[in-house]
């Protein structure tokens, strides 16, 4: 623990000015030397928020709740229990990306040069220190970081919005295979509906008498009705999802009541899945079309009772999106997981799961476009305890698909080298 005279104002920052106003991110200093981490605090308070503990186990519990805020962990390298390099280790596997110091004497130096080697330190910082060139590293190792986060931001944005403008044509693609599909199809589906309609009256008309074998006839029958049936309401979801002329917008409709009153419908006791809902299940009102999110949820849970049937968990996590617009909703099971090859074609409309080779991808595109449809964004992918989740994205208010593919257009032209001059720190 730390001792009594490090107060809970020492595991914030101490000091507000402008300049620390307006830095995105502080540095963490760990040094058993209380002198020290008072002529940390005084000389560099007024160039980043900062951070300090007396010992390792006190900076690592530090680094774990503002580590979102922290650019920079710096460590003294004898500390008593663990040295710095071992500290900067544990940092460094929770979380790579702030830089890292290692703080030592100059006897000392050959460790912290072997960890820069490795990859472990950004640098290393003698002591006794100089305070112009501490304060002059500091300022720039901080500021290198802030620019290579934004740069590297920006990138990852750029990544998304041009994953999603592929997604986007090819949402305009099922559009389009829809309609022929459904023109196409239901017409040839109506010709072998009509003649099996008539088949049982001929069959008995040719022989004079009824078949020999009922039994296989009848079964013939109910599964060839079946298929058709199947068929049918493939392409009906299909061309719900992705007839967008025909959004009927209604406000005020409640996720999560959405998904609840989809599962008293799907999920029968004898499917043995259980449901968990987690996040924000009360209050996350939007807009959109009711009828469609509705189907979409059903589509949901059928691909759910697929994946799991031998049994299992479901979790529908809602969140807010960190623009506070729209919502974000991992609809998550622990079934089999999806092979990482199967994540990006999961969305397919004749993509075949390999332990289901009779069941195609249309249910999933449906409920794609319907995301698409209402403004917002759709992912898979499998968590880290092995769980499959599709992620996506609904705005609290309905987003024309136009209008959000050219704010994507905009990003992606976007030059990274315009955005942050990116200079390496001497």
């Amino acid at each position: 623990m730390m001792k009594q005279s490090l107060t809970a104002s020492e595991r914030s920052p101490v000091k507000e000015t402008e300049m620390t106003k307006n830095r995105q991110f502080g540095i963490l200093y760990v040094d058993d030397e209380s002198i020290s981490l008072k002529y940390f605090k005084e000389l560099l308070s007024d160039i980043a928020p900062i951070y300090t503990a007396d010992n390792p186990h006190d900076g690592f519990e530090i680094f774990k709740e503002h580590q979102g805020h922290i650019g920079l962990v710096l460590s003294d390298q004898k500390m008593p229990g663990e040295c710095g390099i071992d500290f900067l280790t544990r940092v460094r596997e929770l979380n790579p990306a702030p830089f890292r110091f290692l703080v030592t004497a100059f006897a000392d130096l050959h460790a912290a040069v072997d960890a820069l080697n490795d990859g472990l330190l950004y640098s290393y910082l003698s002591k006794p220190w100089d305070p112009e060139e501490l304060e002059r590293r500091v300022k720039n190792a901080l500021n290198y970081f802030e620019v290579s986060y934004q740069r590297d931001k920006l990138l990852e944005e750029k990544s998304l919005a041009f994953r999603h403008l592929a997604m986007a044509d090819k949402a305009a693609s099922m559009d389009i295979l829809s309609c022929g599909l459904n023109h196409h199809m239901r017409n040839a589906l109506t010709g072998v509906h009509t003649f099996l309609e008539l088949t049982p009256m001929k069959l008995e008309e040719e022989l004079g008498h009824p078949p020999v074998d009922t039994e296989f006839w009848d079964d013939f029958y109910q599964q060839a009705h079946s298929q058709i049936d199947r068929m049918t309401t493939i392409l009906t979801n299909l061309w719900e999802a992705s007839n967008s002329r025909d959004l009927y917008i209604t406000e005020n409709i409640d996720i999560a009541g959405v998904f609840r009153d989809a599962s008293k419908i799907m999920l029968d006791e004898d499917c043995n899945i259980s449901l968990e809902f987690t996040g924000q299940t009360q209050g996350a009102l939007l807009s959109g079309d009711a009828a469609k999110l509705s189907q979409m949820a059903r589509l949901f849970f059928q691909e759910a009772k697929t994946n799991l049937s031998g049994g299992g968990s479901i979790e529908i996590a809602i969140g807010v999106a960190e623009t506070n617009d729209a919502y974000t909703i991992s609809f998550i099971d622990d079934g089999e997981p999806i092979a990482k090859e199967d994540l990006n074609r999961l969305f397919d409309p004749f993509y075949v799961r390999a332990d289901k080779p009779s069941e195609f991808g249309m249910n999933m595109v449906a409920c794609y476009l319907t995301v698409f449809h209402h403004g917002g964004t759709m992912d898979a992918c499998v968590l880290p305890d092995g769980r499959n989740a599709i992620v996506f994205s609904l705005p609290r208010v309905a987003k024309r698909p136009g209008d959000r593919q050219k704010s994507f257009r905009e990003l992606l032209n976007r030059n990274p080298t315009d955005e942050v001059a990116l200079v390496m720190p001497s």
